[in-house]
């Protein structure tokens, strides 16, 4: 199944019934993660059920061995719309986030409005080419569609998805150190969190029992706040981040771990493969350096600042050089360093 099916809002009737919403449920959830939506964001929005937790292996056995031929039909449908709101927004330069936003609003809000309009994805991305800005856009939807938009939910749907898909521009495939700050920016700009031995995924229920088993007490003396506060986001720790930027593929958009030749090593780790290094005294204006001091490392994006993972309370942030008591400045093995600083 593509990783581009949305769920659909269930019909007023069978989303109106509290037993019918638990009914459907792991479909939906199902669906929401081909979508890279975690799980978590659709329990706080059926607040009837918000205490229920997912393996999403099982339910992705349920999905298969449930579903009705009506449902796999239906699932098809979302699958070729989707597909053709991906081709005709790539195709007038829409951007892959603006892509999954858009595809996220037809399945949504605009499932049963499309199958009675042909000329609907056109319409759609028409919108999308008249909003000056994104919150222009419910008001324009509303009128193009004849249906009304609320702009909360709008919004809130807005957030889940730039959370979850990890969009960093043209990027380029090749590791550089201009890659990598773009890379620490994003992390920076989009709110990451932090927990100890994660590198840049959406941290599920799954995840957190696997950092706890893994890493002990680093983790659960701080599960609770981890809940409250990272839980449906990506997280890393501090070399973490420089292993997410190694790890990522831009073709899939994913985190795919131990890949890129870039090892799963730890900050002092990276410190010690470090052919190019040495004391901050002699650091160079390079930005996509990393900064290390014993057991913690950031990434120097120039102009006298670092973005670092810091801490679990603190997250991904941005500080001056000297917030740190840096011990040494490093090239950063297992990615290249181009001339030049980055925009």
């Amino acid at each position: 199944m593509s990783a581009s099916v949305v769920a659909v809002k269930a019909t007023a009737a069978v989303a109106s019934d509290k037993r019918g919403r638990v009914a459907i449920l792991s479909i939906i959830a199902g669906i929401l993660m081909l979508l890279f939506l975690p799980v978590i964001v659709l329990s706080s929005v059926l607040d009837d059920i918000s205490s229920t937790q997912f393996d999403i292996n099982e339910v992705y056995q349920i999905i298969d061995t449930n579903m009705s031929q009506e449902t796999r039909d239906n699932i098809q449908h979302l699958n070729d719309v989707t597909e053709n709101i991906s081709k005709e927004f790539a195709g007038r330069g829409f951007d892959e986030l603006t892509i999954k936003k858009a595809q996220a609003v037809y399945a949504c809000a605009f499932y049963d409005t499309e199958k009675a309009d042909s000329s609907f994805v056109n319409k759609l991305v028409g919108c999308y080419e008249r909003a000056s800005e994104e919150d222009d856009l419910p008001e324009i939807l509303s009128d193009t569609f004849d249906k009304e938009i609320d702009k909360d939910d709008f919004s809130n749907l807005m957030s889940i998805i730039k959370i979850n898909v990890i969009d960093i521009g043209n990027i380029s495939p090749d590791k550089t150190n201009n890659g990598l700050v773009e890379w620490a920016k994003f992390a920076y700009d989009n709110g990451w969190g932090y927990v100890w031995g994660s590198y840049g995924n959406v941290l599920t229920e799954n995840q957190l029992q696997q950092y706890i088993s893994i890493s002990g007490s680093r983790v659960s003396d701080k599960e609770e706040y981890i809940r409250s506060h990272w839980m449906g986001r990506r997280t890393s720790d501090c070399v973490g981040l420089i292993k997410g930027y190694g790890w990522y593929n831009s073709d899939t958009g994913k985190i795919e771990y131990g890949t890129n030749g870039m090892p799963d090593l730890s900050a002092n780790g990276m410190h010690n493969a470090a052919i190019e290094k040495g004391p901050m005294s002699t650091m160079p204006e390079i930005p996509g350096l990393a900064v290390w001091q014993e057991g913690h490392i950031g990434i120097y994006i120039g102009n006298g600042y670092v973005i670092q993972a810091a801490n679990t309370f603190e997250g991904v942030i941005k500080t001056k050089l000297s917030y740190n008591r840096w011990q040494e400045w490093l090239k950063v093995p297992f990615i290249n360093y181009e001339e030049g600083e980055t925009a």
